[in-house]
């Protein structure tokens, strides 16, 4: 977003790890080279520990990259909450071994014949384990025996474990001392110096074509210190906010007082238990939106921050805007309640990316001719930051030729943020329609967004009790919340009533014909997660639990081409061919609904549908790694399984023979959400007023 002001090719100040950016500090330097020790004596234990943000990760794969994979198979694997059994599974998977993983196959013996094959061919092995605090006791039994046998049959296998300091703690304790006995190398890497500091930032800046924009006075490196505490992860943060700030003020200059100001935002917005001046560290990156927003400020959108500016104009728009499939979706009985709401502005429908969710649902949109007049800003491809910077600019010319009355968001995603933000500047008020919603526990990069945008709307509608409350906690005036229910139940009913027309029901593109439906049914798959589908180790986990299912129950899959091009890279198409698994293409929205009404049950990492089953009384089991939601009422029916097999399969067996949990409707999903927020528009809009946002 911020390049072009400084000059630079490319963000500096990323929180991903990457190797190109590797800086050689003395703590980092000495761990290189114990590393580099390690790895020469082919075998047993090398321990790398360090607190979140040290950049374990990083030192782990620039040492990598500098290995022959003629003569070394690496693999990795990051999910570790694992006992014995599923540890020596998901090493099978991370290597890309192919044979017989189903719960009656030695995993043991099958890594050891891997083992035994890359010996024929003079190869070695380096496993990877990160966050290996988690593993339990066993697996750590586990990994000991697998690299003490001394066969000459067998290939040396290394395994390098990397976790935060409680992992030296458990290996010192009492528990582990035959894993003790085979460490070669351990090392612990600790924060950067005061002097460091200074040379890591210009490193980074170095990378991405530094000339001397931004320019930093002495003092700020030393605040920026003083704030961070030399951990590079919150380096990275702190910069990286630092440069958003100073783009949207159009200046280049940082000093003391900018970095203790943006240190003291960024500890409002995270928080710190401690109240220490010392920033929190961050599992997951934040992407440019949330910086963009934090940057301008996160202050509520109430009265007392704006001064009122001009009447919104009578014949104004209010812009609705969406991103991906689920947010058409919910938006089609919305903007059929505002057309039939007397005296309501005209609503335009904004897409801020190019899909094809429009012309896939376009029955739910009939009669509003939506198509003609919707505002196309096709958004597409890129970083997180280049589309945000995009987004923004396209929607500040909409904003400014349009002369809105309001713009409304959903669900507080990348896309409902920017565009909030971008009105909020030029003084249009926002509402924000399923606000409030959080993970059960944990902060993560989305809930960050959602609160985000939360803090920036002028009225907030809940979808529940428990968001509301949520927002009240959080400090939200109750003048700003309406718990109104939740629009994906009114498109629920829309598809249903669609389903009850001659000739629409068994309509499922691609359904599934090559296996009988039997009388247990069948269950449907939908993941779309990230975290889930975008990474080969997880939807490779994900995949061999779908597989045992798949064996008591038959599975639909509607899938993404985005997940089927994984799949394919992950080389998993074989495995699922071979299963009782329908692959089929994305549904529109009705088809999809009586794909989903007539199903056992689900198994999915998506919190829409969750609501969906939770509404037709079908049992929904929450698979992978996405934080799970708030406990609430339309939480009651919900199974989380993770990414554990034994839950799974439990989970469905008790669907098949007992029915399965069922969740209770919460009130007020009854499908008149959208003629309740239609109903307060119409009551809110002509009194609102225009504000303007000083950016200091």
């Amino acid at each position: 977003m911020y390049e072009s002001h400084f000059g630079i090719t490319g963000p500096p100040f990323q929180l991903t790890p990457d190797p190109s950016f590797y800086f050689d500090s003395k703590g980092h330097h000495r761990g290189l080279a114990e590393f580099r020790r390690g790895l020469s004596e082919a075998s047993g234990f090398i321990v790398v520990s360090g607190e979140i943000g040290a950049g374990k990760t990083t030192l782990v794969r620039t040492l990598l990259a500098e290995l022959d994979p003629a003569l070394v198979s690496v693999a990795q694997v990051l999910s570790t909450q694992l006992n014995a059994e599923e540890l020596l599974r998901a090493i099978l998977f991370a290597f890309g071994v192919a044979g017989n993983h189903s719960a009656q196959a030695d995993p043991a013996s099958t890594i050891r014949q891997f083992l035994a094959g890359l010996q024929k061919e003079s190869r070695r092995a380096v496993l990877i384990i990160d966050e290996a605090q988690n593993l339990h006791p066993d697996a750590f039994e586990q990994l000991t025996d697998l690299i003490s046998p001394a066969s000459a049959e067998l290939a040396p296998l290394q395994v390098c474990l990397v976790g935060q300091p409680e992992l030296r703690a458990k290996i010192a304790s009492n528990d582990m001392p035959k894993l003790r006995q085979r460490v070669g190398v351990s090392f612990h890497l600790g924060p950067i110096d005061q002097v460091e500091t200074r040379d890591y930032i210009e490193h980074r800046l170095r990378r991405v074509g530094w000339t001397g924009h931004p320019s930093f006075d002495p003092a700020a490196f030393d605040e920026i210190f003083r704030w961070t505490q030399g951990v590079p992860r919150r380096i990275n943060l702190l910069c990286n906010r630092l440069l958003l700030s100073r783009f949207l003020v159009s200046q280049t200059r940082i000093d003391a007082a900018t970095v203790a100001q943006t240190a003291r935002d960024l500890l409002v917005e995270i928080g710190e238990p401690d109240g220490s001046t010392q920033l929190p560290s961050l599992a997951t990156p934040a992407t440019s939106a949330h910086r963009a927003m934090a940057a301008i400020g996160g202050a509520p959108a109430g009265a007392a921050n704006r001064a009122e500016r001009d009447s919104i104009s009578e014949t104004g728009p209010l812009l609705c805007v969406v991103g991906g499939h689920s947010d058409h979706i919910k938006m089609a009985p919305l903007l059929h309640a505002l057309a039939a709401w007397p005296g309501m502005p005209a609503a335009k429908l904004v897409r801020v990316y190019r899909n094809d969710a429009l012309e896939l649902n376009h029955d739910l949109f009939d009669g509003l001719d939506v198509a003609t007049r919707a505002v196309n800003l096709d958004v597409i491809g890129g970083t997180y930051a280049e589309q945000a910077a995009e987004l923004m600019k396209k929607f500040e010319f909409v904003i400014d030729h349009s002369q809105a009355c309001a713009v409304l968001i959903i669900d507080g995603s990348d896309a409902a943020l920017a565009c909030g933000l971008v009105a909020r500047r030029k003084g249009v008020p926002v509402v924000h329609v399923g606000a409030g919603l959080r993970a059960s526990e944990g902060a993560s990069a989305a809930d960050m967004t959602r609160k985000l945008t939360d803090d920036l709307a002028d009225v907030l509608y809940a979808c529940e009790n428990e968001a509301a409350m949520s927002l009240a906690a959080e400090g939200v005036p109750a003048e700003r919340i309406r718990c109104v229910g939740t629009l994906l139940v009114d498109s629920l009913q829309m598809a249903l009533r669609r389903l009850m027309e001659p000739g629409l029901a068994g309509m499922v593109a691609g359904a599934p014909t090559q296996f009988p439906i039997e009388r247990n049914g069948y269950a449907l798959v939908v993941l779309n997660k990230r975290v889930n589908v975008g990474d080969s180790q997880n939807l490779t986990e994900l995949v061999s639990i779908l597989r045992d299912v798949s064996r008591d129950v038959p599975l639909v899959w509607p899938m993404h081409a985005r997940v089927t091009e994984q799949l394919r890279k992950s080389k998993l198409e074989s495995l699922i061919a071979r299963e009782r698994i329908s692959c089929i293409p994305v549904q529109a929205y009705v088809p999809y609904v009586e794909l989903l009404r007539n199903a056992t049950c689900v198994l999915t990492d998506s919190w829409n549908l969750q609501e969906e089953a939770t509404a037709l009384g079908i049992p929904c089991l929450m698979m992978g790694l996405y934080p799970q939601r708030m406990e609430s009422t339309a939480t009651d029916g919900i199974v989380s399984v993770g990414n554990s097999r034994a839950l799974a399969t439990r989970a469905v067996w008790d669907c098949i023979f007992n029915g399965g949990k069922r969740g209770r409707i919460p009130a007020l999903w009854d499908g008149y959400t959208a003629n309740r927020i239609a109903e307060h528009l119409a009551e809110w809009l002509p009194h609102v007023k225009r504000a303007a946002h000083a950016v200091a």
